[in-house]
């Protein structure tokens, strides 16, 4: 019973062996196959990775080609290269103006393009770097299948000249003052000669000017300017202290006679032969000088007849109007010729008179010669009482005039 026992007891533990090998075998063989489909597994991923790896890669050269394509379909364009920089003024006071190379028929986008200098202008000097900034529009830049290389850029002043130092002398040496009229009745006139582009914008003031000028007299002329038109044309301008002036004498111009030493002996005597031939016919003055002589005269038809003859020169004066007198007087001088004359009727009848030839506004011209006017010329008084003709000559009642004898 024992030993039955212990042989099923063997028997059982065989028929497990058998069944747990059995399970081990099994287990195995599903082990592998579920390793071989997931080995199976990993090998399609992997064939699909590859696949989209590919696929992405065939697109990315696309994208690329595609894009080399439309890049270098674009001309590029240096803005750079067509900018102009010019300059005005001098080192250290410099001026830069910018602009663009502009060609319609090469490349018509630069038309549209503006060109901004981003740097501080002015007061430039050499080896400065100017920041430069181009404005124009991207889509109009695509149209044109333009690419810009660059939105600004730096440029390197250069070109400046050195400034020409103008001193006060230099600012007048081209300017005239010119006199109308005669002294002492001078008006004056500035006249800018120059032929220099910044002396020509130079505005030229008389200080403290007068009505009239004479021979003689000083005028200052102030210079006013604009410190940029200087510096724009390269002119360094020494300003001392109050300002630009030069001083002016009126010189060389003609003017009325008015000293005595200018009446010389030939001038007197061309002046006597016009006064002579004055004297004929005496009816103006003939009836109050026979008068004043108790003289009667003869009358003819109702008429009397008197005549000068035999004109002596015995005096001469020579008149000036005061300054003060310059705008309300007739004349400005005159010389007066005092003549011993016989006046006379018909029947023989006669008296001894002075008669005064007065001429007026006499001149000397600039080159010396005199300007006589013989013309205004005439007899001005004539009376048989001396003292009458030397209140006449001598103006004691005209205060406007300086009355001077001359020597004969």
């Amino acid at each position: 019973m024992a030993e039955e026992k212990k042989k099923k007891k063997k028997k059982h533990r065989k028929k497990e062996q058998t069944t747990s090998a059995h399970g081990k075998h099994d287990n195995r063989k599903h082990y592998n196959k579920k390793r071989r489909a997931r080995r199976k597994s990993r090998k399609k991923k992997r064939s699909v990775r590859k696949k989209i790896l590919i696929m992405i890669l065939i697109l990315f050269l696309l994208g690329l080609a595609a894009f080399l394509l439309w890049y270098f379909s674009f001309d590029r364009l240096n803005l750079e290269e067509y900018v102009n920089v010019s300059y005005s003024g001098y080192d250290t006071e410099g001026t830069a103006s910018l602009s663009l190379q502009k060609t319609e028929e090469e490349i018509p986008f630069l038309n549209e393009v503006e060109v901004k200098l981003l740097s501080e202008n002015g007061s430039l000097q050499n080896g400065d770097s100017l920041e430069i900034h181009f404005i124009y529009n991207e889509e109009a830049a695509k149209e044109q299948k333009l690419r810009i290389e660059a939105d600004s850029c730096q440029i390197e002043v250069a070109g400046l000249p050195e400034g020409t130092l103008l001193s006060t002398e230099d600012l007048f040496q081209d300017v005239q003052i010119r006199y109308e009229g005669i002294a002492p009745e001078l008006t004056a006139i500035v006249v800018n000669e120059s032929t220099d582009p910044f002396l020509q914008t130079v505005s030229y003031e008389i200080l403290e000017e007068k009505a009239f000028y004479d021979v003689g007299d000083t005028l200052w002329l102030r210079a006013d300017f604009s410190e940029e038109e200087a510096i724009r044309n390269e002119y360094i301008v020494e300003i001392p202290e109050g300002g630009c002036q030069k001083e002016y004498t009126v010189e060389n111009t003609d003017h009325y006679i008015r000293d005595s030493a200018d009446v010389s002996d030939e001038l007197i005597d061309t002046l006597n032969e016009t006064a002579v031939s004055l004297f004929g016919d005496a009816t103006e003055y003939g009836l109050r000088i026979f008068s004043e002589a108790n003289l009667m005269p003869i009358w003819v038809n109702g008429k009397t007849t008197f005549r000068w003859s035999n004109p002596r020169l015995i005096s001469a004066y020579l008149n000036v109007l005061k300054p003060e007198y310059f705008e309300s007087a007739s004349h400005n001088n005159d010389i007066k010729l005092v003549y011993q004359v016989t006046l006379s009727q018909a029947d023989g009848v006669a008296c001894s008179t002075l008669v005064v030839v007065q001429f007026s506004d006499l001149i000397q011209k600039t080159d010396g010669t005199f300007d006589l006017s013989l013309d205004s010329g005439r007899i001005i008084a004539a009376s048989y009482r001396n003292s009458h003709i030397k209140d006449l000559v001598t103006d004691s009642y005209n205060n406007a005039y300086e009355a001077e004898k001359l020597e004969l």
